[in-house]
């Protein structure tokens, strides 16, 4: 494991120390991280891993539909994802994509398990079948919602997602210096995700007084996870919310702040 700090991302060159120490068959990184809003350089971890002759396995629930991902063209290995964040549906599906030499490496490994077999799912893939039961109603959820995210445009959707983001960030700066509360994004300045910011609360305001307070509004923010459950609050400007939707909650917030 590489550690970083809450809210930072990883850095290539300490990755790439990392991987020359020893033999390593594959590494796991996250896309978009979810508690902290920091958003990781997966093209440029997944190059680096391959130089080493490593697979990349990327999470990315809460970045895929929201924050670019370029599976053919950035020569990824495999990417999972959530049906619940950016994709805007209800939870209960997880999906995934795969290189050919992913299966094919997949494919030649002994003792690998029964649970999560990725062979077994691609041959069932291939014969548009599943290899147990699935959650159809949550299937015919997901055709209707890819045909929506056909028409906007998947680009125009990282687009959306962006300026969501940048809207945060604006607000956060704005919000600090009218009331004279320090608020913080915790991840830096071009690593902040498209879809989650990760905002730090004033050392007066414990986050869930803030989020109750916020929810009396009619708006619904979560507080952080682990160490940052206190002092943080989490924005989720993902999915099929619109700069609209966002103003509102970030009018609701404001009026907490003044308060």
């Amino acid at each position: 494991m590489v550690p970083v700090g809450w809210g930072q991302v990883h850095a290539i060159p300490r990755l790439d120390g990392g991987l020359s120490m020893r033999k390593y068959t594959a590494i796991t990184v996250v896309h978009s991280e979810t508690s902290t809003g920091a958003l990781n350089d997966v093209r440029a971890i997944s190059d680096r891993a391959h130089r080493h002759g490593v697979v990349c396995l990327i999470d990315s629930v809460s970045g895929l539909g929201g924050a670019e991902l370029r599976f053919d063209e950035w020569k990824l290995d495999y990417v999972l994802t959530g049906s619940q964040k950016a994709l805007a549906l209800p939870p209960g599906l997880s999906f995934a994509v795969a290189s050919t030499s992913f299966i094919d490496q997949a494919n030649g490994t002994h003792g690998r398990g029964v649970y999560f077999d990725l062979v077994e799912m691609d041959a069932y893939a291939r014969r548009n079948q599943t290899p147990s039961t699935p959650a159809l109603t949550l299937l015919y959820a997901t055709e209707a919602q890819t045909k929506s995210i056909a028409a906007e445009g998947l680009e125009t959707r990282w687009v959306r997602h962006r300026a969501m983001a940048a809207r945060t960030q604006e607000w956060i700066t704005k919000i600090s210096d009218e009331t004279g509360k320090k608020l913080v994004n915790i991840a830096p300045l071009g690593s902040q995700s498209p879809t989650v910011s990760t905002i730090k609360l004033p050392s007066e305001i414990p986050a869930e007084t803030f989020t109750a307070a916020v929810g009396k509004r009619g708006i619904v923010v979560g507080t952080g996870y682990g160490k940052l459950k206190r002092p943080t609050f989490r924005i989720g400007h993902m999915g099929d919310h619109t700069m609209e939707s966002i103003e509102r909650c970030l009018a609701a917030c404001s009026s907490v702040l003044r308060s």
